[in-house]
């Protein structure tokens, strides 16, 4: 085997005496300047792939030209500068392809593929550079790269969270605007002429059609479809004519659409499969699938050699295996196949196609130019504006349109007609209508919780009863004597209050209103010779959520139980802390773009807990000092599941929220002259924090859920303002009665509480 060696140099441009050779531009072995949109070049490392990902090889190859066969050798010189003519990548010279150790022609499944993650709605850009050196060969004549193509070895993953349903390939200059065809010699196009190297776009070989890598052997075969490729649509091209827009629709194999639908699946919606390693190739094989409205565990297309082989693994004969294709697996199958270890993965290959096509490089201003890649959705899906309604609508359009993921017999006509309904109606009805179909103020069972689980924190702690020493009207919170003073060391508090908490609409969630009334009635023990007291409260809620939009609100009433203790010290301090549990009861309604209310029914519960400092000094008739408090709750919501409505019924799943509140700020009193009132007031910087909330809802019967609603975790500065009288309304050396009754509010950027409290005292 004779083989010439390559001496391919590129050096600077230079004066010879050489007949002109026309120049344009080639790409550099490192072409890659950046990424950005939608998506991102991934670097695999188990295929030995290097950063940036990607690579150019320029007028090399590594097959023997006196071979019958690929030989793979070291590299030489193979000068070709138009792939029109070539048949096979076996020819190619030139290539895009992934940064590792492989050449243009090395074997198919060698991991030669650029990765490319999409990974949202917006278009994905790869901004790649051109070289203008000059390229020489062996004899040192310079090289006419007046016209150079490059073969892409590239692949696209689907990681958007919604079915694609179709995609351009455009070539645009550094500016982001189309290449021109009419100037091919100043562009980078596509060379539609080179169609016999490849040029589309299709799902990998292994699970339609034969070959591929589940299983590179003689038992290879299409899973799926046996002998059929799974391309998308291609509109056509003109071959003669270069263009700068390759487009592609969906999938129309019947082997694919009876299960799939029509888009290209995001990675979120492949099925699981069973992968058996029965022989020492690189992959696992493909035994069954989880066909989830089909029944559960199916077979695909198995060989003879295939089934042989699994049945002796298994230790049964073949005719046990019980194999037909696109049955159902036996049960004690299935057990063997666990028994014996088989893997159970995502069968990742159904979000992943393969991109083939050529370009011509000119002589490019710049020396820069992009490749975007641009997905189609759904329309439905293209028509939400928020995270909330693109969550939903991507699980409608799911259900519609994905056969396998529809475990309710006869609702994908109905989705599907519900979607053309809506896309029929105005936008503002349409963006109404996706926030219907989830549960995008479920968040609000867990403020509900919070909320009244926090009245009646501010119920035990916020107006600390007054007492009587020698006619003198002092705060018990503020005078160490005043019980000492009293005959009775045992008085009751009773306290109603009026609350709304308003939660602005966020990316993921709807915007909700809380209104909360509660009343709260507790007794209090001075203990014998000790400036401490012990307590112990009861209380009543009843609260109210409804969304800003009306789409639905959440009733709820629950009951409480608190043990707390108070301690005063030194001339004017006092300390404060409690522990306390609530039950509620939640029944909800949410009303669907269809005009059908769906109701649910739960319950849930509030651990909390609480610790103040106040220290106030004497100034006159004055008495300011700092405060300071933490408290913490611990609420729980149980899961439920709705009725009420035909195909729209959601199944929501346990809510459980840590929230840590930590307030720190100034208060006071003023107490009138010759009067039986004081003047109470704070001011508090307050921070509300808590770990992100994860609510997992799903409609009635599918298998497939929604994506979670994952509400950020609470994160709120607030600033708490309050103001409030006390007066005495009777008072001698053994009783006293007292009423208060105040203003709360706390305001932050996408909330705000506001409410009102009064009560009364008195000693027994």
């Amino acid at each position: 085997m004779k083989i010439k060696k390559c001496l391919l140099m590129s050096v600077a441009p230079v004066a010879v005496a050489f007949p002109l050779t026309v120049l344009a531009d080639t790409l550099p072995s490192n072409p890659f300047i950046e990424t950005s949109g939608g998506g991102f070049v991934y670097v695999d490392t188990t295929e030995n792939v290097v950063e940036p990902g990607l690579k150019a090889v320029t007028f090399t190859s590594t097959r023997d030209p006196e071979g019958d066969k690929l030989d793979f050798v070291d590299p030489y010189e193979n000068v070709v500068t138009s792939f029109s003519g070539d048949f096979t990548r076996g020819e190619l010279t030139n290539c895009l392809m992934a940064s590792n150790d492989f050449y243009c022609d090395s074997a198919p499944g060698s991991g030669k593929r650029i990765k490319n993650y999409l990974t949202g709605m917006d278009a994905f850009d790869t901004r790649l550079r051109t070289s203008s050196d000059e390229y020489r060969d062996t004899n040192g004549d310079v090289v006419d790269t007046s016209k150079v193509d490059y073969f892409t070895f590239g692949k696209m993953s689907n990681f958007t969270g919604a079915r694609i349903t179709g995609f351009k390939i455009e070539l645009r200059d550094k500016d982001g605007n189309l290449m021109d065809p009419t100037k091919p010699e100043n562009a980078v196009l596509f060379n539609t002429a080179a169609t016999r190297v490849g040029l589309g776009a299709g799902l990998t070989d292994g699970l339609f059609g034969d070959g591929g890598q589940e299983g590179e052997d003689e038992a290879s075969t299409g899973f799926f479809v046996s002998g059929t490729k799974a391309p998308f649509t291609k509109t056509p091209v003109d071959p003669e004519e270069p263009t700068n827009t390759l487009e592609f629709g969906g999938l129309t194999l019947d082997g694919y659409t009876k299960h799939f639908g029509t888009g290209y699946l995001d990675n979120t919606m492949v099925p699981d499969g069973m992968f058996w390693d029965y022989s020492d190739v690189d992959e696992a094989a493909l035994i069954a699938w989880n066909n989830l409205a089909g029944g559960g565990w199916t077979y695909g297309n198995l060989t003879e050699i295939r089934l042989a082989a699994f049945a002796e693994d298994l230790g049964v004969p073949v005719e046990e295996l019980g194999y037909e294709p696109g049955k159902l697996v036996p049960a004690e199958i299935l057990a063997a196949a666990k028994e014996k270890g088989l893997e159970v993965l995502p069968i990742e290959d159904l979000r992943n196609a393969n991109l083939n096509y050529t370009m011509t490089i000119g002589q490019i201003d710049g020396n820069e130019f992009i490749v975007r890649i641009s997905p189609d959705f759904a329309p439905i899906v293209a028509s939400a504006t928020t995270e909330t309604q693109l969550k939903n609508a991507i699980y409608l359009d799911t259900l519609a349109n994905v056969p396998y993921l529809n475990t309710v017999e006869g609702s994908a006509d109905k989705y599907q007609a519900a979607i053309a309904n809506l896309l029929a109606d105005e936008n503002a009805n349409v963006a109404r209508a996706l926030d219907s179909i989830g549960f995008g103020h479920a968040p609000a069972f867990t403020s509900i919780g919070f909320e009244t689980a926090r009245d009646q924190v501010a119920a035990i702690t916020r107006y600390v009863p007054w007492s009587s020493n020698n006619g003198n009207q002092k705060a018990a919170s503020n005078d160490t004597g005043s019980w000492s003073s009293m005959d009775s060391d045992l008085y009751g508090f009773a306290s109603p209050s009026l609350s709304r908490s308003e939660y602005d609409p966020l990316s993921n969630a709807l915007g909700y209103d809380v209104d909360v009334y509660s009343i709260t009635a507790g007794i209090e023990k001075r203990l014998t010779g000790t400036n401490s007291s012990v307590g112990l409260a009861v209380g009543y809620t009843d609260a109210t959520a409804k969304t800003h939009q009306d789409l639905g609100e959440i009733d709820a009433d629950g009951y409480s139980v608190a043990a707390f203790t108070r301690t005063r010290f030194g001339e004017g301090g006092l300390v404060q802390a409690l522990v306390g549990y609530q039950d509620s009861s939640y029944e909800s309604k949410r009303y669907t773009f269809e005009g059908d209310t769906a109701i649910g029914k739960t319950d849930g519960t509030q651990v909390f807990a609480a610790l103040s400092v106040d220290y106030l000094k004497n100034i006159g008739a004055f008495k300011i000092g700092p405060t300071a408090s933490i408290e913490y709750y611990d609420v729980s919501v149980d899961g439920f599941t709705e009725n009420g409505t035909d195909i729209w019924n959601l199944k929501v799943g346990d809510q459980d929220s840590d929230i840590l509140r930590a307030s720190i700020g100034a208060l006071g009193e003023y107490q009138f002259p010759t009067s039986n009132t004081r003047l109470l007031g704070s001011v508090k910087y307050t921070n509300v924090s808590g770990d992100d909330l994860n609510i997992q809802t799903g409609i009635v019967g599918q298998a497939r859920s929604f994506a979670p609603y994952t509400v950020q975790g609470v994160d709120k500065d607030l600033v708490d303002f309050s103001i409030g009288l006390d007066h005495v309304i009777k008072s001698n050396d053994s009783s006293q009665v007292a009423l208060y009754g105040g203003y709360n509010g706390k305001f932050g950027s996408d909330y705000d509480n506001q409410g009102i409290q009064i009560g009364i005292n008195s000693t027994f």
